[in-house]
């Protein structure tokens, strides 16, 4: 026996004692204790490329280890995370679909398009909370802005002239957010992805963009972006010599939380099996020395109600903002 095999099996045998535990009908345990029977697919709702990608594949990537199936990774970007959500909705409710869920598709876009189909915490059930951390804003490495006053200036001074880029309705309220704060205008610019939208940053076409800051990094340590202020309160540890928010002035923050979910519908002892796998996958040394490396995220390993919590919070926390916002393209 393999030491892989054997570490599987250990992790699982663990799950099911804690399953097995519960007092469940013979029928419910065996839902639990085949799954996975199958290849799981991982939906994440941006472009390769994002820091959601990357990370996401990593998890899969110990998934598959861990349960002996097949994890694959599948982008489907576009309608601000709708895309991904119909992609997980319309898939066999057995949890064999596992969703990387963000603020845009879970609180964002039903507030700013209430036309959407679907209703996040009745249709999608959480099941693990990965990581809360900020956003970078950046801009190209010649670019004429060296801090972001310097674009709000502009923005303010000539309303209308300085492009920003966004993906998902999460950062484009953040944005329009920071407009009603400051006075400024932007001309905001959507993206289906991070990539894209960044390298519009390098070539110059777009001013300034906020993105995640484990996806902008490598760009920023290659001489290709310049960071010019992190979206929270103080500086991240990634970027230590990038300002946050209260050292240039304003009390603004844009905090980015980041989890897996899976139709609600899913049998629960499935549910909890998959939220057991991954919580176990996100509290190992493993999963830190990759955060610490690429992302800086604080981590929180938290169970599927604790980021149903969260969100209803967030929800809550927006509905009012989303009210006043200008009208989304769609």
């Amino acid at each position: 026996m393999t030491t892989e095999t054997l570490m599987r099996r250990t992790f699982l045998a663990g799950i099911a004692a804690t399953t097995g535990s519960l007092i469940l009908p013979a029928g419910v345990r065996a839902q639990s204790s085949t799954f996975p029977s199958k290849p799981v697919r991982f939906i994440v709702g941006l472009g390769p490329g994002s820091g959601a990608d990357t990370g996401t594949r990593f998890v899969a990537e110990r998934f598959g280890k861990l349960t002996g199936q097949p994890a694959t990774v599948e982008n489907r970007p576009g309608g601000d995370g709708v895309v991904a959500v119909q992609a997980l909705l319309s898939a066999p409710a057995d949890g064999h679909t596992i969703m990387y869920i963000t603020p845009s598709p879970m609180v964002i876009t039903p507030l700013l398009r209430p036309e959407v189909s679907y209703d996040p915490l009745r249709d999608i059930r959480p099941v693990a909370f990965i990581a809360r951390s900020y956003g970078v804003f950046v801009t190209g490495a010649n670019s004429r802005f060296k801090t972001l006053n310097d674009v709000i200036s502009e923005a303010r001074a000539k309303p209308g002239t300085v492009k920003m880029s966004n993906y998902g309705h999460h950062y484009r309220i953040g944005g329009l957010s920071l407009e009603k704060l400051t006075g400024a205008q932007f001309v905001h610019v959507a993206y289906k992805g991070a990539a894209q939208a960044s390298n519009d940053v390098i070539t110059g076409d777009i001013d300034v963009a906020i993105t995640d800051t484990g996806g902008a990094i490598a760009l920023i340590e290659a001489g290709k972006l310049r960071p010019l202020a992190v979206t929270s309160p103080g500086r991240h540890s990634l970027l230590p010599n990038v300002p946050g928010m209260k050292e240039i002035g304003l009390d603004w923050e844009l905090l980015v939380w980041v989890g897996f979910g899976v139709s609600a519908r899913t049998p629960e002892p499935v549910a909890k099996k998959i939220e057991e796998i991954l919580v176990g996958i996100i509290k190992s040394p493993e999963y830190a020395d990759y955060n610490a490396k690429q992302s800086g995220a604080e981590i929180v390993g938290g169970s599927g109600e604790q980021l149903r919590t969260l969100i209803s919070a967030e929800t809550a926390r927006y509905r009012e903002l989303a009210k006043t916002m200008p009208l989304i393209e769609k």
